[in-house]
C-alpha cells in the first residue's frame, strides 16, 4: 500500500488578488467601498484556492513550494516521487530487520566508493515536467526491511519555487531567508533545506541585473538572479553563487523556477469562471483551462 500526505502546504498562492480582479475587469472603483472590497477580496481568495487546487489535481503535481510524505509498506526496484516538480529529499527512513528506523542518505559515487555507506540510494531528479526517481546505489540492493506497514517512508519538497523575504549585505554571498512558521530553523518548514543546492534565487533590489520576476513575471531592473552553492543545516542560511550589489532588508525574493505562465493563465481562467458561474456550478470546466494545463499533465507518478 502507498499513501501521499500534504506536511506543509503552499504559503502563497500562483496568482494574487490584484490577478484575479484584472482578470475580471475589476478597478480602483471596485475598492472604493471597504466592505464591500472586503467581501469581494473573501470571496476571490476561496475560488483562488480552489482554482489552483483543480490545476494541481489535473496536472498531477504542485505549483509553489510544499513538502510531503510518501509511505509505503516496501521497497520496490525504482521509486517515482509524486507531485513533481522535485525539489529535495527532508528523510529518508525504513524499519529494519530488528525493528529499527533506519536513515537512507543518497549516494552520488553510482556505488564506486567504498567509503559510502552499503546502503543508500541514488537520485534522478527529473525535471519541471517528470517526476524523480529513487533507486538503489548501483551494484547494490535496498536494505533488507521489517515487513511492517509503511516501513518506507519519503519525505520530500516540491513544486515550481516559492516566495521567501531575504536579507543581504552588499558584497557578500550570504542570503538570510525569514519568514515561515514557526519562524525558527526546522526542516518541516525551512525556506531553503542542505540538499537544495543548485536551487535558483532571485532577491529584490539586491543586484544590477534585468530580467523577468518569478515573483509576478513582471521585467524588473536591479534584481540579483543567482544559484544556492550551500546552506548551513544548522540555521538555513545561504551561501549564492554570486554576491549582492546592494544591500537589502526583508525584501521579496523567489527559491526556484517561475511558474510556467499557461499555468497561472489557466488558474486565472478559472477564477474567472468561478465568480461568473457561481460556487454551487457543476457545469464541465472550460475547455481552454485543459488545454493550457495538458502539456504539464504528469502521467506517471
Amino acid at each position: 500500500m502507498r499513501t501521499i500526505d500534504v506536511i506543509s502546504g503552499p504559503i502563497a498562492e500562483p496568482i494574487t488578488l490584484n490577478d484575479a480582479k484584472l482578470q475580471l475587469g475589476f478597478g480602483p472603483m471596485q475598492d472604493s467601498d471597504r466592505a464591500a472590497s472586503q467581501v469581494l477580496n473573501d470571496k476571490l481568495r476561496g475560488f483562488i484556492a480552489a482554482a489552483r487546487e483543480y490545476c494541481e489535481g489535473f496536472c498531477r503535481r504542485v505549483f509553489i513550494t510544499q513538502t510531503w510524505q510518501y509511505q509505503l509498506d516496501d521497497l520496490i526496484p525504482e521509486l517515482l516521487l509524486p507531485k513533481p516538480p522535485f525539489q529535495s529529499i527532508v528523510f529518508f527512513t525504513y524499519v529494519d530487520t530488528f525493528g529499527a528506523t533506519q536513515t537512507l542518505t543518497q549516494d552520488t559515487s553510482y556505488g564506486t566508493n567504498p567509503a559510502a555507506p552499503f546502503y543508500g540510494y541514488q537520485l534522478q531528479r527529473g525535471s519541471g515536467m517528470q517526476p524523480a526517481r529513487l533507486v538503489p546505489p548501483w551494484a547494490r540492493p535496498w536494505a533488507p526491511q521489517l515487513r511492517v506497514p509503511a516501513n518506507t517512508i519519503v519525505r520530500f519538497r516540491c513544486g515550481y519555487g516559492g516566495p521567501i523575504t531575504c536579507s543581504m549585505t552588499a558584497g557578500a554571498k550570504l542570503l538570510t531567508v525569514t519568514g515561515g512558521a514557526p519562524l525558527t530553523f526546522d526542516l518541516d518548514d525551512a525556506p531553503l533545506l542542505p540538499a537544495e543546492t543548485g536551487l535558483p534565487i532571485f532577491v529584490s533590489g539586491a543586484g544590477a541585473a534585468s530580467g523577468f520576476s518569478p515573483i509576478n513575471g513582471q521585467m524588473v531592473s536591479g534584481g540579483l538572479f543567482s544559484n544556492i552553492a550551500s546552506v548551513n543545516p544548522t540555521n538555513g542560511q545561504a551561501t549564492l553563487a554570486a554576491a549582492a550589489t546592494s544591500t537589502v532588508t526583508n525584501v521579496p525574493g523567489w527559491a526556484g523556477r517561475p511558474i510556467p505562465a499557461r499555468i497561472t493563465a489557466a488558474i486565472r481562467l478559472l477564477v474567472e469562471y468561478f465568480y461568473e458561474n457561481g460556487a454551487a456550478s457543476d457545469s464541465d470546466m472550460p475547455r481552454i483551462v485543459e488545454r493550457l494545463l495538458r502539456p504539464y499533465r504528469n502521467d506517471v507518478a
